[in-house]
């Protein structure tokens, strides 16, 4: 989920153009990464085992390969 803001900005153009280039590149890394868990738990991964290889808690991975509960 990127937004294009409509506000000014008073970056440097190359500064601009990199921090929106880093923008995409951590949704593209974030959305391999879960694709990546889910795989995990589908192969047979503990939640604690596949948090630790990904560096984040086995509640993490659990919402990332099951989803949130409904409130």
């Amino acid at each position: 989920m990127t937004t294009e803001t409509t506000l000014p900005l008073m970056l440097q153009p190359d500064t601009e153009k990199a921090l929106k280039t880093a923008g995409r590149k951590v949704a593209e890394w974030t959305a391999e990464r879960d694709r990546l868990i889910k795989q995990a738990v589908r192969e047979g991964g503990s939640l604690r085992e596949v948090g630790a290889a990904a560096g984040i808690s086995h509640t993490a991975v659990k919402f990332i390969a099951h989803g949130r509960p409904s409130p």
